[in-house]
């Protein structure tokens, strides 16, 4: 043993002298490269979160005003509305309702429509303005275009958007707001006639002071440039690296990296230069010493060589001492490893040697436990996949089903819709034909509104976003409304049904949302109706000291026992069957149960297969 030790210890001395020559240098020239990679991906990573930030001011003010647009092409007719000053004041009156809508739901700084004041007389603008950015606008005073200086650099927005179709300003002081803006402004033409410009804005000032809130390293800079490589900010030139060198833009314009450097030359200092292009064709460069980026890539490689020499020499001293004890327990520790390789997991290493061989040991022991638990969480995970796999099926085997059926419920109205509406365009058709042709147009009409009403409820109901409106009323309102409409539903496509509405004793005022109670009762009637091919339909109003009833039961062909659960489930239809498919996409219980969680009430079913269903929703008084 003694032997084996002394060749370990010369084996373990040589190695080491030979892992130092062939990785120590060159561990030290590639640790250099990687903190210098490191740290330009540090500067990249920043320069991208800044960009990030800036660009999506300006994406929003482009997205404004393309809203802007198209709700302005949807409702503009120039041979109307671009007659005459009076004309065109009609239009402003009904166009306002659409630039509100816009308002609020993308809530911008501002924003306006300016009409070419050449072509009709005067003051024509619609513009609003948000000072305080807390969704409170003010409209601002109308003005006539052509009045305006358009050769000062403040009416830059609507001089170049003529001339190039669409622009991005440079800042510029706007007196009716009392400060600094950026402006996106777009031509709009229509059959090749100017109408004006449409845009919006955002606050300089504050971008400014968010730019100089942020702190990118000690000599850090950021500058933005519009597209003609013109400074926009800082507007002061307030920067450490002055002047701002052309030797940047060329060399900017030349490369497409994100990241180059730029060599101390005419006294400026050597310096990074990270740089991102914003969609608009404006720039953002960030402009940092290079003796603070690549700082601590110096220190790294002085470490680094210390870390190396001292390794040399612990590695040393260990193989020296070490070389010892490694043998004794050596065998003790195969013979475990070879027990754990056939399979025992239970195995444990009994070493007691009181050094680092004891602790491999010991290692080995922990080692052992946590293979052995990461083998019994590889067996619980495993059955985990597989109920999670079998639940993705089932909700993939869900989703295809409710687009299977989304298709078919607006396909259907659509192809009824086009076929008699051309039926109807025939010339030989008589008025009664024409009628009843329009009869089925509107009925398909309406049941393809209902339906996306429905699919739209469907995602509020899912994103929580439905309001309730409470208000007072008598039940028995609600129930005539019901019965008046299902009796005219039953005598127009289920005239053999029945359907009666029993309200003894269900004088009550509730305080509820009225309309969402229709459609939830509508819900429960529509599916009580689709199902039931004989017997016929009864709606039952009930009152108790603290709630109040209301009950949908049906004679149709009911719910097998074991699926009674699943009607609630979005986009699942317990009814489809390979004799009969019902029409619907699976989402008209699941409205009618979040509505009546939503109202506070409580929501039971039960059916009996081939008998019947009943549907009981129990909501509070007040």
């Amino acid at each position: 043993m003694y032997g084996f030790r002394r060749k370990l210890t010369v084996l373990m001395v040589a190695l080491v002298s030979i892992a130092m020559i062939l990785a120590g240098l060159p561990g030290i020239y590639l640790a250099r490269k990687q903190a210098r990679a490191d740290a330009i991906r540090l500067m990249e990573l920043q320069m991208q979160i800044t960009t990030q930030n800036i660009e999506n001011q300006f994406i929003h003010l482009k997205e404004v005003s393309l809203a802007l647009e198209a709700a302005f092409r949807s409702s503009f007719n120039p041979e109307q509305h671009f007659v005459d000053d009076k004309s065109l004041d009609q239009f402003e009156s009904e166009f306002l309702p659409h630039v509100k809508e816009i308002l609020h739901l993308m809530r911008p700084m501002s924003l306006w429509f300016v009409f070419d004041g050449e072509k009709i007389d005067g003051d024509h603008t619609i513009s609003f303005f948000d000072r305080k950015q807390n969704g409170v606008y003010t409209r601002s005073t109308e003005y006539n275009i052509a009045q305006k200086d358009l050769f000062h650099p403040s009416m830059h927005w609507w001089t170049q958007a003529i001339d190039q179709g669409e622009t991005w300003t440079s800042p510029y002081y706007w007196p009716d707001w009392d400060m600094n803006v950026i402006s996106y402004s777009k031509a709009i033409f229509a059959d090749s006639l100017f109408i004006g410009c449409l845009g919006s804005d955002f606050n300089f000032d504050r971008l400014s002071a968010y730019l100089d809130t942020i702190q990118l390293f000690k000599t850090g800079q950021i500058l933005l440039f519009d597209n003609h490589h013109n400074l926009v900010y800082p507007q002061t030139n307030q920067t450490p690296f002055k002047p701002i060198s052309q030797t940047w833009l060329d060399s900017i314009g030349k490369n497409r990296k994100d990241v180059i450097l730029i060599n101390e030359e005419n006294g400026i200092q050597s310096s990074v230069l990270a740089f991102d292009c914003l969609k608009n064709g404006w720039m953002v460069v960030l402009v940092v010493s290079q003796d603070e980026i690549f700082e601590d890539v110096f220190i790294l490689i002085r470490a680094l060589f210390f870390v190396l020499i001292g390794g040399f020499l612990v590695a040393l001293f260990l193989a020296l001492y070490f070389s010892k004890y490694i043998t004794m327990p050596i065998n003790t520790l195969l013979n475990s490893f070879r027990k754990a390789t056939d399979g025992d997991l239970s195995i444990r290493a009994d070493i007691s040697s009181s050094d680092e061989m004891q602790e491999l040991g010991d290692h080995f022991n922990l080692m052992m436990n946590s293979l052995e638990r990461s083998f019994n969480q590889l067996e619980i995970a495993q059955k985990k996949i597989t109920i999670e796999k079998e639940r993705a099926q089932e909700s993939d085997h869900l989703k295809s089903s409710f687009l299977e059926n989304l298709s078919h419920e607006i396909r259907t109205p659509l192809m009824a819709i086009v076929g008699f509406s051309e039926l109807m365009a025939d010339s030989q058709s008589t008025s009664a034909e024409r009628r009843e042709f329009f009869d089925h147009i509107a009925s398909n009409s309406s049941k393809l509104v209902r339906f996306i009403e429905d699919t739209l409820l469907f995602a509020q109901l899912e994103k929580g976003q439905t309001p309730v409106k409470k208000e007072l009323f008598m039940a028995r309102e609600i129930l005539r409304e019901l019965q008046e409409e299902y009796d005219l539903k039953r005598a127009k496509e289920k005239p053999d049904l029945f359907f009666r509405v029993l309200s003894d004793g269900c004088e009550i005022q509730l305080n509820t949302d009225p309309k969402l109670l229709k459609r939830l009762m509508g819900y429960l009637l529509d599916n009580a109706f689709k199902y039931t091919d004989s017997g016929g339909v009864t709606l039952v109003c009930r009152k108790t000291p603290y709630h109040y009833e209301l009950s949908v039961s049906d004679s149709g062909i009911g719910i097998p026992d074991d699926q009674t659960d699943m009607v609630f489930k979005k986009f699942c239809k317990v009814a489809e069957s390979k004799e009969k498919v019902y029409d619907g996409a699976g989402i008209g219980l699941t409205n009618a149960r979040e509505i009546v969680l939503l109202l506070g009430g409580t929501i039971e079913l039960s059916s009996t297969y081939g008998e019947g269903t009943t549907v009981t929703v129990s909501l509070p008084l007040h």
